[in-house]
């Protein structure tokens, strides 16, 4: 939970929170004012139901908790730390006898962070094995939020920020095993730059870097909640529309197409205006994947690049998986 206090008319941050659980009034009252001596915020509970009760309204570095309590023993307050997933490092309190000691190391092979005897051996003892307790779990968040950040990145498009090929490559599998098992729409529309190459001779790379973020801006805003829009690659963008039939797709197109050539960009002192192809597709029956899928939604893209450009041509009409549980 973490507390601050005034020091030398200062506030004074918390070095770490530390949740104390006994059912001894003495041991959690010795081993709490050797932490609030060292700058600890410390909160007690005297048995782990209570403990897991405080643990549900806030969080904390680190736990300490005896092995034998009435309702929830240590083992319990663990085990249930593990299971929730809580970010927190567990600290176990045990008697310095050898069955006491065998609990102890049972504890340690089921994931506690080290353990203390009690009465503690010393305030310093306590202070050090919680300092080290705090530097682990914070470590150990660190390096979540580090590996969280990057995986976001490998699935966003650095230049666009919207999701990028392999985040297509996994949503689009997902979204097309939850169609078919529960038999409801999947549309996609292929969005392809006009003559992107010729604003790229023109303007340059940089230009051309400000007409896709621009597009890419356009596009997206004009997507229902629940859609959403990926660069597939170069000028090339798909969106997948969860529960859009063919014709709920072709119109959702329309839109982005239309919405595209309204919009014109404005690279450097130029104001440049853009049009977009769109190729549209719905899940059906004949399809073998979601690949099959989005390579009619390509086909028909490339129809309406051949048919003149800013417009929007969808896959011929199959049966779809809607109409086939229909029929």
């Amino acid at each position: 939970m973490g507390e601050q206090g005034q020091v030398g008319g200062k506030q004074a941050v918390s070095r770490g929170s530390v949740l104390v659980v006994d059912d001894s009034r003495l041991v959690r009252t010795v081993v709490g004012h050797h932490l609030k001596a060292a700058g600890f915020s410390v909160d007690e509970a005297d048995n782990g139901q209570t403990a897991m009760h405080i643990l549900s309204k806030g969080s904390y570095d680190v736990i300490i908790t005896d092995l034998k309590m009435p309702e929830l023993d240590g083992f319990g307050v663990l085990a249930a730390v593990k299971r929730l997933g809580l970010s927190v490092e567990v600290i176990i309190l045990t008697g310095a006898h050898a069955q006491d000691m065998s609990s102890a190391v049972r504890a340690l092979r089921l994931g506690a962070h080290d353990y203390l005897t009690k009465p503690p051996a010393s305030g310093d003892e306590v202070i050090l094995t919680v300092e080290r307790a705090v530097e682990k779990k914070r470590l150990r968040d660190e390096n979540k939020r580090l590996l969280h950040e990057l995986e976001s990145l490998s699935r966003t498009d650095a230049l666009t920020g919207v999701p990028n090929r392999r985040a297509f490559d996994q949503a689009l599998m997902q979204e097309t095993a939850r169609a078919r098992r529960y038999g409801s729409a999947l549309g996609v529309v292929v969005l392809d730059i006009d003559h992107f190459k010729k604003v790229n001779d023109t303007h340059g790379h940089q230009g051309g870097d400000e007409v896709l973020r621009s597009f890419a801006r356009t596009v997206a805003g004009e997507l229902r909640e629940g859609d959403v829009l990926f660069r597939y690659g170069g000028e090339e963008f798909v969106a997948l529309l969860p529960y859009a039939d063919q014709a709920g797709a072709v119109k959702a197109a329309e839109r982005l197409v239309k919405a595209v050539g309204a919009s014109p960009i404005r690279v450097g002192s130029t104001m440049v205006n853009v049009t977009t192809s769109a190729g549209v597709a719905a899940l059906a029956s004949s399809d073998a994947d979601g690949l099959s899928l989005v390579a009619r939604a390509d086909n028909a893209l490339y129809e309406a690049k051949r048919n003149g450009r800013n417009q929007v041509q969808a896959s011929a009409p199959r049966l779809t998986l809607v109409e086939r549980a229909a029929s």
